[in-house]
């Protein structure tokens, strides 16, 4: 289907009644902002500066963020690659766009770039074209990778990038239009750099895709979430220094930015699908699956700065398109973030709601988190006993030590246990436990605290339809959460 046959159908039906009016008010004004999205591949906030990680890690990204506004307590709405995506281009809940694990939104679901290129934007994505599904909804006027479903996007050379966004810088200027460039790395994603799997896809890091000063086990930091084991750190050590290759990539795309002239009038957004692929981190909900890096820059917005607004990868599109002066969809699931830059006005909003529901093969393993800045409240229905939890994140060197470590040493074990078996409801001091280690649900003294967040989540669930609300319910009765599962599943990469 090309574009001309796809803005026949149901989604440019959708699109044409609150565009139109928008886009005549921007023709006719000054020259359009072009757009930027820079977007990291499972990069958490342990290995960045501005949210309390690695200082000096990435001097690239630290170059922009420094300037940028710094949303601290940003969260991806869903800690997995393929939904958080769909989620984030298209404004909308996880069970509201059909996009609950790896599979595409429903037909004619309504995206940012499709709404961009209706307002006379260029848009082109580089890499991850397998990620943002149906086809009928990312139409890219110029795409770069692999085609839908080949694994050979996952290429980490940063040349690919700035080659990328080169052609696609040259391709909208020679049609005369703004650009939305949405430039997708695949750093810091497994097989990391210096595994095995990493030397094989990157050709033995010769070339564009070695790292100068690769670092050793001993110069990390052990997030408090996993166990400071040997083989934990040079895990550790070896995904930090793919988020090393990653500011590779970031800084080669900003000098063609820079070179393009169109650095002084675009819109740069800096933001990570999804956290760290370790153990209680991506395909969670716990903190290091969905805390990561979220920063906006603008031409004129002043000097950047931290802001600890809770916010979600859902409020990207919504942010984008109030800056931009386009009518946005009207029932987008996020906010404006616009006023709270430009006013520091802050939001009518206590909390955000993180979803898990399907990995990639297959199992329904649903999650739901709330939490404002202090704790975060977890119901996990999957978890009865008896479903073990199967992920990418098992993977590699760091489930594999623990669970040798769970051998011999006890609080180890109970880790482990707790990572494949789950717990059905979990209340966390975020602040005083980073680690999400201690349960505080039966502390009688939080009591309060787990009811008012218990309360709103289940009002959130039924504002929005949540299909797990009624396991929310029974388990609030007492009785047996029920958790279908399809006749094939299996453990596959996220």
């Amino acid at each position: 289907m090309d574009k001309r046959t796809f803005l026949k159908g149901a989604s440019a039906v959708a699109l044409a009644g609150f565009l139109a009016p928008a886009f005549r008010a921007r023709a006719a004004g000054t020259k359009r902002l072009n757009v930027l999205f820079l977007v990291a591949d499972d990069l958490d906030v342990s290995q960045t500066g501005f949210m309390g990680g690695k200082p000096g890690l990435m001097p690239n990204v630290e170059a922009l963020t420094a300037r940028s506004h710094r949303f601290v307590n940003g969260r991806s709405v869903v800690p997995i690659c393929q939904p958080s995506r769909e989620a984030m281009l298209s404004g909308k809940l996880p069970h509201k766009s059909g996009a609950t694990g790896f599979n595409p939104m429903n037909q004619g679901t309504v995206t940012l770039p499709a709404i961009l290129q209706q307002a006379g934007y260029f848009a082109a994505a580089i890499h991850k074209i397998e990620h943002m599904l149906p086809q009928t909804s990312f139409i890219w006027d110029y795409a770069q990778g692999a085609p839908v479903f080949a694994r050979a996007s996952q290429n980490r050379n940063p040349a690919l990038y700035e080659s990328g966004v080169e052609l696609a810088i040259a391709e909208a200027k020679s049609t005369d239009r703004p650009f939305f460039i949405a430039c997708n790395v695949n750093d810091p994603h497994r097989p990391f750099y210096g595994s095995p799997g990493g030397l094989k896809l990157d050709h033995q890091n010769e070339g564009p895709y070695k790292v100068e000063k690769p670092l050793a086990p001993e110069d990390v930091t052990v997030p408090a979430s996993l166990d400071d084991l040997p083989k934990v750190r040079e895990e550790v050590a070896q995904y930090w220094n793919s988020a090393q290759r990653l500011d590779i990539s970031i800084g080669r795309v900003m000098k063609i930015l820079e070179k393009s002239g169109e650095a002084d009038n675009t819109v740069i957004f800096f933001f990570s699908d999804n956290g760290m692929p370790f153990p209680f981190g991506k395909s969670t909900v716990y903190d290091h699956g969905t805390r990561c890096p979220f920063t906006i820059w603008w031409p004129g917005m002043g000097e950047g700065r931290s802001i600890d607004t809770v916010s979600t990868h859902l409020d990207i599109m919504p942010t984008l398109l109030d800056l931009l002066e386009i009518k946005a969809p009207a029932d987008l699931a996020g906010t404006s973030l616009l006023p709270v830059m430009r006013d520091g006005k802050a939001l009518d909003r206590d909390y955000v709601v993180t979803y898990v529901n399907q990995l990639a093969g297959g199992t329904n393993y649903p999650q739901r988190a709330i939490q404002d800045k202090r704790y975060a409240y977890i119901f996990s229905p999957w978890s009865d006993g008896k479903l073990a939890f199967k992920t990418e994140s098992m993977r590699g060197l760091t489930w594999n030590a623990m669970v040798e470590a769970a051998k011999t040493d006890p609080k180890v074990a109970e880790r482990v246990h707790l990572y494949q078996y789950g717990q059905l409801e979990a209340l966390y001091d975020i602040v005083a436990d980073p680690g999400q280690r201690v349960n505080l649900i039966k502390n009688r003294k939080l009591a309060p605290t787990a009811s008012k967040m218990k309360a709103a989540l289940r009002a959130y669930m039924e504002k929005n339809g949540d299909p797990e609300i009624a396991n929310f319910d029974r388990m609030q009765r007492g009785e047996p959460v029920i958790v279908p599962q399809s006749a094939a599943t299996g453990a596959a990469v996220e």
